[in-house]
């Protein structure tokens, strides 16, 4: 169980083995405390030290976001990297990871695409030869641009008509961005988790640049399933009338989504991290088990123990 503290001022307490959500002194909701798996502070809603104690204790990742969906941080009492395997780490080559990275994302949006007969799914088709190809990181930075730009390009075709003008962001412009502006720090923070449980530091990537408390490894991972479980949730969500033009708001100079909309997105996320996908390789397992699966076979290429594989989305 995934709980998303979103209501402001409300203070998550732990009682009798429950947790309880308590808002201007009565309590809202209740929640078997040994169920619960991952908590996400939204805003201004608050932990008593008892609970954020015990969710520690328990292995139980805490996650604080702004209500715009920007991730500040994960707590967790998580095991420090094995040094032998931070030096691996830090050691790997990075041009075949980033390319892995990149070639997952290219082929998730080249299905997408096609799934919706969208043209563009032709010029994505050519980004990721070009990806294939690229033999430093700055040719694959310029496939990955190309394939992204077609990317945007269809899914304006599919999603303009609520809104969407291109891929922008901090802040978002529309509706649509803001959606997927605010799923993306969800994902990201969830891979966050998956790189820490796996013994790697989210840190030190290969795609993405580094810098201070700038998580690229767990950004590089993260491409892999921006299209399978962010797109495809807010595409659909807004095609099918549960995600409107109007959960967004505009305020501080951009377009962010109203309570409502939080609401409503996040609840199709997290139907989406427990449906289950085919990888590659042939077997199944829920989103969220695939992003875990994901992290333990890059540690492992890391330590030279096998090549690895992106997940990618593969036609029906």
């Amino acid at each position: 169980m995934t709980l998303h503290l979103t209501w402001q001022g409300a203070t998550l307490r732990l009682r009798g083995g429950r947790l309880l959500l308590e808002a201007e002194g009565a309590e809202v909701a209740s929640f078997p405390a040994r169920k619960v798996r991952q908590v996400a502070v939204w805003g201004n809603a608050r932990l008593s030290t008892p609970a954020l104690v015990f969710l520690l204790r328990q292995g139980v990742p805490v996650f604080f976001f702004s209500l715009e969906g920007f991730l500040y941080g994960v707590a967790g009492a998580f095991p420090e990297p094995n040094p032998e395997h931070l030096r691996a780490q830090f050691a790997a080559r990075a041009l075949p990871l980033a390319r892995a990275f990149v070639l997952g994302k290219l082929r998730s949006a080249r299905v997408l695409l096609e799934r919706h007969n969208a043209p563009e799914a032709e010029e994505v088709a050519r980004a990721l030869d070009l990806a294939e190809r690229a033999s430093s990181r700055e040719a694959l930075w310029g496939a990955e641009g190309q394939g992204s730009r077609a990317y945007f390009a269809g899914l304006e075709r599919l999603l303009g008509a609520y809104g969407l003008r291109g891929r922008t962001r901090r802040p978002p412009q529309d509706p649509v961005n803001a959606a997927l502006s605010y799923g993306y720090a969800v994902l990201l923070a969830r891979v966050q988790v998956a790189l820490r449980l796996a013994g790697l530091h989210p840190e030190v990537g290969y795609l993405h640049g580094e810098g201070r408390r700038s998580p690229a490894l767990a950004l590089d991972l993260m491409e892999e399933f921006r299209v399978p479980v962010v797109d495809q949730v807010v595409l659909s969500g807004f095609r099918r009338g549960k995600l409107t033009p109007k959960h967004g708001e505009v305020r501080d100079g951009g377009v962010y989504l109203n309570e409502e909309g939080r609401r409503v997105l996040l609840r199709l996320l997290e139907g989406r991290f427990l449906e289950e996908a085919t990888h590659p390789l042939g077997f199944r397992k829920a989103y969220a088990e695939l992003i875990e699966v994901q992290a333990r076979r890059l540690k492992a290429a890391i330590l030279g123990r096998g090549g690895y594989s992106p997940f990618y989305l593969k036609m029906r």
